[in-house]
């Protein structure tokens, strides 16, 4: 697990086409988006997929981001999205989380997790804020992102620094920009 989100926060750090400031829009981002994307390590984004894994959930009332799920959820919607450019991913990633179990062990919660967890344990959680900024937009359905920019995300991590015993997601909801 630890693996995945330090791979997510190297995504943050050393952003390909997506990083900060490059959201994705997961009601409206294809297959052929998503399969065009340069890669470092040969695998798809899991910058996007946590994306429109976060956004999936909101709209699912599943408030558990489980990161043992997207490795291999990713990998069979890129296989899906090759032969169909034209869908969405989030369409096929539904598809695929039909009938998964969710880990109840996650620590990483929309509804429970505080800035405090989070900066207690920043190298686990960083996959965590890109989940978290997908299910926001879910939750709100404005499309406003902490991704917005460079200067957003900073912002909100100061905030979040600041407000240790706040949850993270109503101090993401005070910081986030822009939206449709």
């Amino acid at each position: 697990m630890k693996k995945l989100w330090l791979f997510c926060c190297l995504a943050l750090v050393f952003p390909t086409a997506a990083g900060a400031g490059e959201k994705i829009d997961p009601t409206d981002f294809i297959c052929a988006e998503l399969v065009a994307m340069p890669t470092t390590t040969g695998e798809p984004s899991l910058f996007e997929a946590l994306q429109v894994d976060g956004y999936l959930s909101a709209q699912q009332n599943a408030t558990i981001a489980d990161p043992t799920l997207i490795a291999p959820l990713l990998e069979q919607v890129y296989v899906a999205c090759q032969a169909a450019p034209t869908e969405t991913v989030l369409a096929f990633w539904k598809k695929g989380r039909e009938g998964l179990t969710v880990s109840e062990e996650s620590p990483w919660r929309a509804d429970k997790t505080t800035c405090g967890d989070y900066a207690a344990n920043e190298d686990d959680g960083s996959g965590f804020v890109i989940w978290l900024d997908g299910y926001n937009r879910g939750k709100s359905g404005t499309g406003a992102s902490i991704l917005e920019s460079d200067s957003t995300f900073n912002d909100f991590m100061a905030k979040c620094k600041a407000q240790p015993k706040d949850l993270m997601l109503d101090v993401m909801r005070s910081s986030a920009k822009g939206g449709k």
